[in-house]
Order: structure tokens, then C-alpha cells, then sequence
């Protein structure tokens, strides 16, 4: 449990907690600045703000009960409902995402897809400023790393004194590049920015959740970090098959058999972590080539091919 700060209104307010919250505040200046610029109207852009921020924690922690409803099941005190002492997931908060541009898109009749792609950046900054936070929370660790590596910014120290490779540096650190690399992307359909930075969250978690050693959520032996965005990534890839046929010029049992190949690959690579004694930089580069198979994979079939 991180250790508390200070209490406001009788809650426990945490490093984490606050440094979240100066996170959130940071991304809704950067939204409505960007979203003025992108030609959003005010209304807009304020009714996405105030239907993102709740929908976005309501459905985080909906998600995050749901994957553990066993243990929630088994309790009496309704642990489900007290925020305040953790326990969320990014899939949930996605979720609230789309669908807080979605219903501000209704409400001020404007195109869903014009409003999600000037979102993107700032939903973007905020994952990123999300995951640098979580080591506030001794979250976000890796393997411990060897001595002549045990230096920030590539590990830290965990509460037990031990350096741990720095995960949730890594993970906050891509978020700010596809912050730029979204941004700058041009020549896409409506949508196609909120799309590709969907992708581009969804391959890299498949990849920066191998590499957690600290508590993840599970079913089984299967990481729900992983399933989940592969999960997504096969309903987008499945949806630029049925709606965008034109941008696959070749039979569409092709791009579902390299699909299901690269998920195998990857499935082997998280057993050979585990049951090998195989150079982990051999295993995590092969796993790091099928991250990028599915996400070039998928971005082909659902926008098409890049432009130059």
C-alpha cells in the first residue's frame, strides 16, 4: 500500500493519487489548448473533458473488479467501491475515452471522428504522465537488474531497497513518442489518428507487460494486459477487413493467419521466459519484431498503407 501523504476529507491522499491528479490537470490544459487549434468547439471540447474524467475512472475501476470478481465476490466491505484504495485498469479508462468522445460528438453534432483524432495527443499525454506516475506507487517493475546496470533512469530502487528495471519509465517514455509520432501522422481517413494511437497503446502493452514483475492482473497463467489489446487489435483488424476491404489487396484469410501466427510466436516466447534457459534478449527481441508484425499488420488491413 503507498504510503499517505496527508488526508482531505477524511481520504488518504498518496504520491500517486497526487501526482495523477496534477497528471489529469496537465492533459485537460493540453486538450482544450489543442482542441482550439484543431477547430473543436468550446462546448465541445468542455462536455468530451466532463464526460471523459468520469466515465474514464467509473469504467477503469468497473474493469479492473470485473477481471478480479472472485476476489471482490469473497468480501463484505465492499472494497469495489472505495477508489481511493486502488485498483484500476488503461482498458477501462480507454474505454471511457471513446466513449466520452462518442457522446460529445452526439450531443454537439459534431463528426465522432474529427473530435477523437484532436483527442488522441492529449489521451496519449496522459498515459504517459500516468505510467511515469506509477512508481510513486511501486508499480511498473521489472526483473531486478545486474549491478553494472542498477542506475537511473534504466532501474530503481523498490522499497525493499532492490533495483528493478524500470518499467514504468520505458512504458511512459513510448507513450510520449507516439504523443509525437500521432501527431505529425498525416494523409488518414476520419478517425484514423484516435485509431493509430489505439494500435500503437495496444502493441506496445503487449510487450512492456512481459516485462512486469511487480503485481499484474491475470487469468490463470494469461496477463490481462496481454490478452486484452491483442484482443482489440484482432476487432480492429477484423473491422478494416469488413469496412475497408479496399486496403487489403490480398485474401483476407492471409492477414487472419499472419495474425494468428504472430499471437503464437509471442505466446511462445512468454512460455520460453519461463520454462527455457534461452537468452532473454534473444526471447524479448523475437517478441519485440511480433509486437511490431501485429501492429504494422493491423494498421495495413484497418488505415492502409503509410505515406511517405
Amino acid at each position: 500500500m503507498p504510503r499517505t501523504l496527508f488526508t482531505l476529507f477524511g481520504l488518504p491522499v498518496t504520491a500517486y493519487a497526487l501526482g495523477m491528479t496534477l497528471a489529469l490537470l496537465l492533459a485537460a490544459g493540453a486538450w482544450l489548448l489543442h482542441a482550439r487549434r484543431q477547430g473543436i468547439p468550446a462546448r465541445a471540447a468542455e462536455a468530451f473533458l466532463l464526460l471523459a474524467l468520469p466515465l474514464g475512472l467509473l469504467l477503469a475501476r468497473l474493469a479492473y473488479v470485473l477481471i478480479r470478481l472472485p476476489f471482490f465476490i469473497g468480501r463484505g466491505d465492499l472494497l469495489a467501491l472505495r477508489f481511493w484504495q486502488g485498483g484500476a485498469t488503461l482498458w477501462g479508462a480507454l474505454a471511457g475515452f471513446f466513449l466520452a468522445g462518442l457522446l460529445a460528438a452526439k450531443a454537439n453534432r459534431l463528426a465522432a471522428g474529427k473530435l477523437l483524432d484532436a483527442a488522441a495527443p492529449a489521451g496519449l499525454l496522459l498515459l504517459a504522465l500516468g505510467r511515469l506516475c506509477e512508481g510513486l506507487a511501486g508499480q511498473g517493475f521489472g526483473e531486478e537488474a545486474p549491478p553494472q546496470l542498477s542506475f537511473f533512469p534504466l532501474a530503481v530502487q523498490n522499497q525493499w531497497g532492490e533495483w528493478r528495471w524500470a518499467v514504468f519509465l520505458l512504458a511512459g517514455c513510448a507513450a510520449l513518442a507516439f504523443v509525437w509520432l500521432v501527431a505529425r501522422t498525416r494523409g488518414l481517413r476520419l478517425g484514423g489518428r484516435a485509431l493509430l494511437a489505439l494500435m500503437l497503446v495496444c502493441a506496445s502493452q503487449m510487450l512492456f507487460e512481459s516485462f512486469r514483475e511487480d503485481e499484474f492482473l491475470r487469468w490463470g497463467f494469461v496477463r490481462a494486459g496481454q490478452l486484452v489489446p491483442a484482443l482489440i487489435l484482432f476487432g480492429l483488424l477484423l473491422w478494416g477487413l469488413r469496412h475497408r476491404p479496399g486496403l487489403w489487396p490480398w485474401p483476407r484469410h492471409q492477414a487472419i493467419a499472419g495474425f494468428a501466427l504472430l499471437i503464437l510466436v509471442i505466446t511462445a516466447c512468454e512460455f520460453a521466459l519461463d520454462k527455457t534457459t534461452l537468452s532473454s534478449l534473444l526471447i524479448y527481441g523475437l517478441m519485440l519484431l511480433s509486437v511490431l508484425g501485429l501492429f504494422h499488420l493491423t494498421r495495413r488491413v484497418a488505415l492502409g498503407a503509410p505515406r511517405a
